[in-house]
């Protein structure tokens, strides 16, 4: 666990609140907040989960590609650890915060871009709904 952990941060020191932070991180399933990741960290390391310090330690973790933002929720940016390596994009229920793995829908058009003159070279595509649970739920209300 300790060398995934330091994998978090890239070559940056792995201080006990980043520990902290890259634990909690570790165990989570469904898309976060910064205001949701410091609740969890305070809950189990009071001294880890202020929030300048749990924005901090998710800017280390998003460079070294430990976590991706994954979207937005009520104005608040969303990430999620992700250990699929190979390109995808993420369906993220606007209900719990599960997420879901999608293949890229982008990668037929971009032939369409280079022929108008255009070198692609990034994109992002998050996509939003209902997970079966939150939908069934909804749908009874």
């Amino acid at each position: 666990m300790t060398d995934d952990l330091r994998s978090a941060y890239g070559p940056g020191r792995l201080t006990a609140p980043r520990t902290a932070i890259a634990r909690a991180v570790s165990g989570m399933a469904d898309a976060f907040t910064i205001d949701d990741l410091a609740a969890i960290v305070r809950r189990s390391d009071p001294g880890a989960g202020a929030t300048a310090t749990v924005y901090r330690a998710v800017a280390a973790m998003e460079a070294a590609g430990f976590v991706e933002r994954v979207g937005a929720r009520d104005g608040s940016a969303l990430y999620a650890r992700c250990a699929t390596p190979s390109h995808h994009h993420h369906i993220v229920c606007d209900g719990c915060g599960r997420i879901a793995h999608a293949d890229c829908p982008v990668v037929p058009g971009l032939d369409a871009a280079r022929t108008d003159g255009f070198v692609i070279t990034r994109h992002e595509v998050t996509l939003y709904g209902l997970c079966p649970t939150c939908a069934e739920k909804s749908s009874e209300a």
